[in-house]
Parts: C-alpha cells; sequence; structure tokens
C-alpha cells in the first residue's frame, strides 16, 4: 500500500503481480502528469502582458481538471487494490 499511496501508482500492484492492473495504474498517472504539465506550461505559454494568469487558466481549467482526475484516479485505483490485500 506504501508504494501505490505515496510512489507512484500502480507500482505496488504490479509488485504484488497484478501486472496489466500495475502498469495500467502506472500509464494513467504517467498520461495526467504528462499532460497537466504540458498544458500548465501551455498555459502560461498563452499569455500576454494584458492577460492574467487567471484569464490565462480559464481556458485550460476543465483540460488541467482532467489531468488531475487521472492522477487522483489511478491513486485511489492503486489504494483500493492495496485495501483488498489488507483485508485477506
Amino acid at each position: 500500500m506504501g508504494l501505490n499511496a505515496t510512489v507512484l501508482p500502480g507500482l505496488g500492484t504490479f509488485r504484488m503481480g497484478n501486472r496489466f492492473r500495475g502498469l495500467a495504474e502506472m500509464g494513467v498517472a504517467a498520461l495526467g502528469t504528462l499532460l497537466f504539465c504540458f498544458y500548465l506550461i501551455e498555459a502560461v505559454g498563452s499569455r500576454d502582458e494584458s492577460t492574467t494568469l487567471t484569464q490565462a487558466f480559464a481556458n485550460y481549467g476543465l483540460r488541467l481538471l482532467l489531468a488531475v482526475a487521472f492522477v487522483l484516479g489511478s491513486w485511489c485505483s492503486g489504494v483500493l487494490f492495496a485495501k483488498k490485500l489488507f483485508l485477506r
């Protein structure tokens, strides 16, 4: 559970033998992180002198939230998998 909760979602799942689910969790977490970084850089880069940071982020808000949802979903999936192992 420690690996899934703190290091990388899916790493603990992968190490416990559920390879496909672990790889899927890691892939979704990595995709969400990369998307978040990409959209964050794009939002900041699209600013000009007359645009505030809030206005720049308004155009990318839903995409940033989707990227965060990918990471949180992957994290929740990993923690739920680890919780099932503790119940055994």
